[in-house]
């Protein structure tokens, strides 16, 4: 079994390194995910998504399955509800399937036993025969033991290419909700709340000038933020638009 202490949440420092554990294996599985700051439901924007955090919070919803682009905040949303399940003393875990191939599909053996399981990005396992394979066997035995298993992508269930026609079905089994991007409006406000919540308050000229001047995805104004702050510690100066532009 897996421990609890082996949990993949964002309240792991950055750029930490997990051994994970099964025993139905005989070797550890080293498994590398970079974690950003701390995902929860509090510094999510929600916009247009608020009926989706409804869903998620209801513990009676035994399949979610939320797809949409980049930066739509599938990963945040994940995380978040597997770090609320930890923080209420349930055993819970997120699993970036970005990293598919540093592990093989015995990932999945023995989990069915917890309360709640997050794959992200599982478009990563469309057209595997093994790992599509091992997800339909593993969504039966988590549905016979009553737990709870969020998936995401970044599609639809019907356009992720899964070949396995029996898995593709079972995935629109449950609620099925497609995140809308945040507009030019709520990604001002995610970056005024995350520096806030870093120990510092972002003026309006100054997200008007990161989003005009960087990347417009979420993700990548996020990150620009992290390496801001850092830099502007290590300096010990504001961030100003000078500073920025000089770090840009």
């Amino acid at each position: 079994m897996f421990t609890k202490s082996f949990f993949l949440n964002k309240d792991f420092t950055t750029a930490a390194h997990f051994l994970i554990y099964n025993s139905q294996m005989k070797n550890q599985l080293p498994f590398s995910f970079q974690a950003p700051e701390s995902a929860t439901f509090d510094n999510f924007i929600a916009g247009k998504n608020q009926q989706l955090l409804y869903s998620l919070n209801k513990k009676d919803e035994p399949l979610v399955f939320l797809w949409g682009e980049s930066g739509s905040g599938k990963s945040h949303l994940l995380q978040a509800i597997s770090a609320q399940y930890q923080a209420m003393g349930k055993d819970a875990m997120y699993i970036p399937m970005q990293f598919e191939n540093d592990f093989t599909p015995e990932l999945l053996d023995s989990l069915e036993t917890m309360d709640l399981i997050c794959l992200d990005d599982i478009q990563n396992i469309a057209g595997k025969k093994l790992w599509e394979e091992a997800l339909f066997h593993f969504f039966n035995r988590i549905r016979d033991h009553g737990g709870r298993l969020i998936l995401a992508a970044d599609n639809s269930a019907i356009n992720l290419g899964i070949h396995l026609a029996d898995l593709e079905s079972r995935l629109s089994w449950g609620l099925t909700y497609q995140l809308h991007i945040p507009d030019d409006k709520e990604k001002t406000a995610i970056l005024k709340l995350r520096a806030h919540q870093r120990g510092f308050d972002m003026s309006d000229e100054v997200a008007a000038y990161l989003m005009k001047r960087a990347t417009r995805d979420m993700s990548g104004l996020i990150e620009l933020l992290e390496k801001l702050d850092y830099a502007s510690l290590a300096e010990q100066r504001k961030l100003t638009i000078p500073f920025i532009k000089n770090f840009l």
